[in-house]
């Protein structure tokens, strides 16, 4: 029995790296992640490491989904449509979630505390149907023109702005202070400078390589979009409400996500 725990402890180690991508894939999913018995379950602000490499892998599902999809040879922007629906299914709208509270509490408070409440509502306002129905326009209309290109080339456009713009929720926890003292945000965890850091950097990796399949600049392009739109958002989270919250960088995350898929867009056209 001691052997078997003595094997366990001299795996966890080596198993660490993929502890923290199941956790991160497991809290950006829906999807039922198993942890094995050899395998322990890892604080999320550590897991947050991987969640550039859990945006790959989900931009890369749903891209390889689209290019199937497209085999129907249903109208374009109907096969863009169910696209969109299956990302939303696997990760059960949680960023998306985060914007549409966003809109609705930036927009619709005039002071701090009543934006924080408004944010915290679980009902949807004008603006947040709002912001979503923008969103849905642009990643549908940005699949759409996918179609045109060659498969490997929607895989790994859709892989890096999966990737980068989830680092971009990393970077935004990592060096913004929680708004709330309760929230989902500040009970995940402030991720550590390396996790920030390693996180944007793997996901810079994605983002550089698809972007060399159009243009060697474009996927510079592309993260300096992402980076321009967390800074404006930061800047904006920090004079509204005091910091940031889990609905601020699920904003973020869609956002970002939106921006780069335009840049890498306007290099293809």
């Amino acid at each position: 029995m001691s052997d078997n725990i003595n094997s366990v402890e001299e795996q966890s180690p080596r198993l660490r790296p993929v502890a923290e991508l199941l956790m991160a894939l497991q809290f950006l999913t829906r999807l039922p992640i198993p942890f094995v018995r050899t395998i322990d379950p890892v604080p999320l602000s550590q897991a947050m490491r991987s969640f550039g490499l859990a945006g790959a892998a989900l931009g890369a599902a749903g891209g390889a989904f689209l290019v199937a999809l497209n085999f129907l040879h249903l109208p374009g922007l109907i096969t863009a449509a169910i696209a969109l629906g299956f990302g939303l299914l696997v990760t059960g709208a949680l960023h998306e979630d985060g914007l549409a509270d966003t809109a609705d509490g930036l927009f619709g408070g005039k002071t701090r505390e009543r934006r924080l409440e408004i944010m915290r509502d679980s009902r949807i306002g004008t603006y947040g149907a709002s912001a979503l129905v923008l969103a849905y326009i642009i990643k549908a209309s940005a699949y759409q023109v996918l179609l045109t290109q060659p498969p490997q080339q929607v895989i790994l456009i859709l892989a890096a702005s999966a990737a980068f713009s989830r680092a971009m929720v990393v970077d935004m926890m990592w060096a913004t202070r929680p708004a709330r003292s309760d929230g989902l945000s500040h009970l995940a965890g402030r991720p550590t400078r390396s996790v920030g850091l390693f996180a944007i950097v793997t996901a810079g990796a994605f983002a550089i390589w698809a972007g060399w399949a159009i243009d060697p600049v474009t996927g510079v392009i592309a993260m300096a979009v992402a980076l321009a739109i967390t800074g404006v958002m930061r800047r904006v989270a920090m004079r509204l409400i005091g910091g940031q919250t889990g609905d601020i960088c699920g904003a973020v995350q869609v956002l970002t996500e939106c921006g780069m898929l335009c840049a890498y867009l306007a290099s293809i056209h």
